[in-house]
């Protein structure tokens, strides 16, 4: 069973590695601790996800972050 105080006791981010200073959050897409930075993307993939008339809700907690066309 998992530490359920790791959440807040990591130090650096599971996608990007940087330092967690402050807040952190759980990935949308997998079960990573990550940055607001790395969330900010994720925030982003979202939008593609809906602007390309998927259903964004299908891809949460799915264990990977799905890869969305930059154009």
């Amino acid at each position: 069973m998992p530490d359920p105080h790791s959440f807040f006791n990591q130090k650096t981010c599971d996608r990007c590695q940087e330092e967690l200073e402050g807040a952190r959050t759980t990935s949308w897409f997998t079960e990573e601790t990550i940055c607001m930075g790395c969330s900010d993307e994720e925030t982003i993939i979202k939008m593609k996800l809906r602007k390309g008339g998927e259903n964004p809700d299908e891809y949460e907690g799915c264990g990977f972050v799905p890869e969305v066309e930059t154009t």
